[in-house]
């Protein structure tokens, strides 16, 4: 029941207990004591019946503990031997590990050498591209299927050759040489290993000397081909002058009255004029190639003459002729006889060829 708010006790109930009357069941069990016995046994029967079912779940229970403990202790030892496996695994892991650490390294330092290598090949390619290009020499490289590998730029004068024709056959490209068997050429050098030297000439005039070589690698293999051509047009025009100048001579010399020997570095007669064979009674095409003291039967072996002509053979000398030497000898045929004699250092383009000029100004019987 609530109680009178008061000022000193505020917010308080107050709870009283009473004891209440029993009721109509309990009467009548105090009335029948049978009826509460059966009913005591009926409830201890029922406790018991719940105490077996409880003493089965609990028996159930604890072995299905049992058999969780079995496969938990069963899954520890599995997780125990994973674990180890995994620790096993986790240290080779680790070694492999250093392993690929180790190889990284090796493969770094391989690589830095690659590159080195890959720089200096790059390097001599260049250098190697520069020296061909500074010789201004025609090259071209083949391969062992004659198919274009590689050429300098000179080439196009010769071969209609374009950057963009590498790896084509040679057969395919048209030339401006007066030469139908170059292909042949380049086939035998192949097959025998043997280079082919040969002068040839282009549609414009121009000369050159044809040079085909095997291509031989560092490890001694035969790679290919490599065809050169050296252009050598100044020199067979400065050939054909100089074969031109040497038929005047011979011409000019030919029609001198004088007697005329022409000598080597050797004292070797090179060429005697006919006025010379028909004085000295010598056979004209047994002279050259005779040293100068052998002929006339040793006549011409006079020290005093062959001073003026080493004089001259020297080019240190300043001396470069001689005049009015006379010399007496006993010439086959001939007899005695005085020769007066002159002799010039011979010259091409004013630089000493190695010979001499030996004339007879006078032959007279002393």
């Amino acid at each position: 029941r609530h109680l009178h708010e008061y000022e000193q006790l505020p917010g308080l109930l107050l709870v009283v207990f009473e004891e209440q009357p029993a009721s109509r069941r309990q009467r009548a069990a105090k009335a029948d004591p049978s009826d509460a016995t059966r009913q005591h046994i009926a409830t201890l029967e029922a406790l018991d019946k719940e105490l077996q079912y409880t003493k089965h779940r609990l028996q159930t229970t604890v072995e299905e503990m049992e058999s969780s403990f079995e496969e938990l202790k069963s899954t520890n030892e599995e997780l125990q031997s994973a674990n180890e496996e995994l620790q096993s695994t986790n240290e080779e892991a680790m070694t492999n590990k250093e392993e690929m650490q180790s190889l990284n390294e090796e493969l770094m330092t391989l690589n830095m050498q690659y590159l080195a290598k890959s720089e200096e090949l790059s390097q001599n390619a260049n250098d190697m591209k520069n020296l061909l290009d500074a010789t201004e020499i025609a090259i071209v490289f083949l391969d062992n299927e004659l198919l274009v590998k590689r050429f300098t730029a000179p080439v196009s004068r010769i071969i209609s050759l374009l950057p963009g024709d590498v790896g084509r056959p040679l057969g395919h490209f048209t030339s401006s040489l007066r030469y139908e068997h170059l292909l042949r050429d380049v086939q035998q050098v192949l097959d025998r290993l043997t280079p082919i030297e040969t002068s040839i000439q282009t549609l414009k005039g121009e000369w050159y000397t044809m040079r085909v070589l095997p291509y031989r690698s560092l490890d001694n293999y035969i790679n290919g081909v490599v065809i050169t051509f050296t252009d050598i047009t100044a020199l067979k025009t400065l050939e054909a002058q100089v074969q031109e100048t040497a038929q005047f001579t011979e011409s000019l010399t030919e029609s001198m009255r004088e007697p005329l020997l022409a000598l080597d570095a050797d004292l070797r007669v090179h060429r005697a004029n006919r006025a010379f064979a028909e004085a000295f009674q010598e056979p004209a095409a047994e002279l050259a190639g005779r040293t100068l003291a052998s002929l006339g039967g040793g006549a011409w072996n006079q020290p005093a003459l062959f001073r003026q002509l080493l004089l001259l053979l020297d080019a240190e000398s300043p001396v470069t002729t001689f005049d009015d030497l006379t010399l007496e000898a006993d010439f086959p045929h001939l007899g005695p006889r005085r020769v007066r004699l002159y002799g010039r250092r011979m010259l091409l383009q004013g630089q000493p060829t190695g010979r001499v000029l030996l004339g007879i100004q006078a032959l007279e019987t002393p």
